[in-house]
């Protein structure tokens, strides 16, 4: 089976269905593309039918299609027996029972949902369809959850963020039957972490995982310590190997590589791509002939108690004027910061040579209207640079600043830079006015404001004002 997210565009999903060589479609016939059969279903109605034949461990489960982030969209093959022993080893985990209720909320394109709905029922537990199609904002996941009794949900980091966030501004705390939270799918902030683990009684269970790995890799459960940099990925599941390995080579404990993922949970590869699953499927000679692992392009270390711990991907590497730059760092020094409560940073997208930052206010009544970027001007921006003037390098620092009232999410709910690349603010049409009289002393007349244009253009910086700094923009 293959699964389709309905938001996506009508020509996505019957693309999806030709590469797939789907012929049976299970959903709304309306949607259906030309070519496939769509039976009618009734719950009451037809006898149990028999399979043709039993299915081998080695037969094809499922294929799932990535988000296709950076290119087209790659379908990874799953074999039955993956699925098997992930169903199990997530179950045995997460010590669920038959007395569990897992609240499904993922949209039906993600892989996900295939952890929300196989595990539980490998241990007898209840799935709680939500019945609403459309996406539960936290005031309405909370009432479901209290509705059903659910005692198990995973969210997608930012949509935990917002629950988290929805739960302290509602001076509420989780509902008495929850007993665990999965959040996952981003790097996650350390103080909001230690702040649910401070407040609400359901506990935290941080997951990462892989399409191509199916689904999830790791878990972490623990209490976080008060000084960790970092929410640790966890350790392995049963069945799954984790290496780091910056060339190839594992390192020792501590150190920074690659993260890279073996053992029998591994996807088949891409469906009809033979050199991007050799690319990314590699060799393990030290496991013995035909073993793989599977380079995930992210990086990480294990730390002294034998947690994976997350430092980002390999290709979210930038250049800043010559400088190589790990975002992460710089997103978490200005989390840190008085008046932030997420942020995301990365390069001008015109000209690479400086960092833009977009975060959301801490305080009530601070963020600007749903939709619009306001970008930080004069003392208000120097306050928030200052701090991290202090512990960052002056390249490092981001000198273009704006403050969003939401980090806009794609569809598998993580945010999406490339929506925030073109922000109202940064249109021409917004460019910052030049100040007349007294801004600038006497009436600079026409010379400056010619200079300024100047400025402007060769800068790709339609924002710029006369009182910037130019080694800042």
């Amino acid at each position: 089976f293959t699964l389709l997210d309905d938001r996506l565009p009508a020509a996505a999903r019957a693309a999806m269905v030709r590469r797939t060589e789907a012929t049976v479609w299970l959903g709304d016939g309306g949607h259906a593309p030309e070519g496939v059969y769509v039976p009618s279903a009734s719950a009451d109605g037809g006898r149990p039918a028999r399979p043709a034949r039993r299915a081998r461990g080695a037969d094809v489960a499922y294929v799932l299609f990535t988000s296709g982030s950076t290119g087209q969209p790659k379908g990874t093959v799953i074999e039955g027996d993956a699925l098997r022993r992930f169903a199990a080893a997530v179950s045995e985990r997460l010590e669920l029972t038959s007395r569990d209720r897992w609240l499904q909320v993922a949209s039906l394109g993600f892989d996900v949902l295939i952890e929300e709905v196989l595990p539980a029922l490998t241990a007898g537990a209840a799935v709680c369809c939500r019945a609403n199609t459309h996406a539960l904002d936290a005031e309405e996941l909370h009432s479901t959850m209290v509705l059903t009794g659910t005692t198990v949900v995973e969210l997608s980091t930012q949509y935990w963020l917002e629950y988290a966030h929805w739960l302290d501004t509602s001076g509420l705390t989780t509902p008495a039957e929850l007993r665990m939270v999965v959040p996952g799918g981003e790097r996650m902030d350390p103080r909001p972490y230690r702040e649910w683990q401070a407040r609400h009684p359901a506990p935290l269970a941080h997951v990462y995982g892989l399409t191509e790995c199916t689904v999830s890799s790791t878990f972490y459960t623990g209490l976080l310590p008060a000084l960790a940099e970092e929410v640790p990925l966890g350790t392995p599941l049963r069945d799954v190997e984790i290496s780091v390995r910056p060339d190839g080579r594992p390192v020792s404990d501590g150190e920074t590589g690659e993260i890279h993922i073996g053992g029998p949970l591994l996807a088949r590869g891409f469906l009809n791509d033979e050199a991007a699953t050799a690319l990314r499927f590699v060799p393990d000679p030290a496991a013995g002939p035909g073993a793989r692992l599977y380079a995930t392009g992210d990086l990480g270390r294990i730390d002294t108690d034998g947690q994976l711990v997350g430092l980002g991907r390999t290709d979210d590497l930038v250049k800043i004027r010559g400088h190589r730059l790990h975002p992460g760092p710089v997103e978490r020094a200005l989390c840190e910061a008085p008046g932030v409560d997420q942020a995301v940073v990365f390069p001008d997208p015109e000209t690479g040579t400086v960092l833009w930052a977009f975060f959301t206010p801490a305080g009530p009544g601070t963020a600007p209207p749903a939709g619009e970027a306001v970008r930080l001007t004069g003392a208000e921006r120097d306050a928030l640079v200052a701090p991290l003037e202090a512990r960052l390098p002056d390249w490092a620092v981001p000198r273009v600043l704006y403050r969003v009232s939401v980090l806009p999410k794609n569809l598998h709910g993580k945010i999406d830079k490339r929506r925030l690349a073109t922000p109202p603010a940064a249109s021409p049409q917004s460019a910052t006015p030049l100040p007349s009289g007294g801004a600038l002393g006497p009436d600079p007349g026409e010379p400056l404001r010619t200079v300024l244009g100047l400025f402007r253009e060769v800068l790709s910086a339609p924002e710029l004002g006369a009182d910037d700094n130019f080694f800042d923009t």
